[in-house]
């Protein structure tokens, strides 16, 4: 089965896309990127949607942080809870994950990696393309996709990936987790194509 299909389902994401070059909310919680041998060391991200990491900042333990859960808002950014809650409807969701957003800029790589813990077992991973030009390139073993912005995709995310940013400009994109009852990783919605 191959670890990224492009879903029937397609967003509008220009008014995200003009919000996100501009706001102050990339790097607000830098954990991701600073973490010892952090595959995403080179890019910038929004915890949107996650575990509200406020005590463990204060008390500086992160041990418990990617243990079972329930997310919450982090962030308020136009139109992306409308996309979230489309997506759960769409692929039929049991319960909406995290929802992150993420920055890579030209040059930049997101290093060779799958996805552990608790919550990236849970849910099934949604990619969405915010802003992508030509020569961003999201990777897997065999095979890649060079998405168009507002596409969407399902994706393994225990399966080795990568991105590498050979264009020009800022690669955003934004990955929504959901819980599902009726598809799941090795499930219909990353082997055939869905209907609307």
């Amino acid at each position: 089965m191959k670890p990224v299909n492009k879903l029937n389902i397609s967003f509008d994401v220009s008014a995200l896309k003009e919000f996100l070059v501009d706001c102050d909310l990339w790097d607000k919680y830098p954990q991701r990127r600073t973490a010892e041998n952090s595959p995403h060391s080179e890019m910038k991200d929004i915890w949107v949607r996650y575990k509200n990491p406020e005590e463990c900042i204060k008390t500086g333990d992160w041990s418990a942080f990617t243990k079972e859960h329930e997310s919450e808002w982090l962030e308020d950014i136009p139109n992306v809870k409308t996309i979230a809650y489309r997506m759960v409807e769409f692929v039929n969701g049991e319960k909406l994950g995290g929802v992150l957003i993420t920055k890579l800029p030209p040059g930049a790589r997101i290093q060779p990696h799958t996805d552990a813990g608790w919550h990236a077992e849970y849910y099934d991973k949604y990619f969405i393309s915010i802003k992508n030009e030509n020569g961003s390139r999201f990777h897997f073993d065999d095979c890649h996709i060079d998405p168009k912005e507002g596409e969407v995709y399902a994706f393994r995310n225990d399966k080795n990936h990568w991105v590498e940013n050979d264009s020009s400009e800022d690669r955003i994109a934004m990955i929504i987790c959901i819980k599902q009852n009726k598809f799941s990783k090795e499930g219909l919605c990353l082997g055939q194509q869905q209907q609307q």
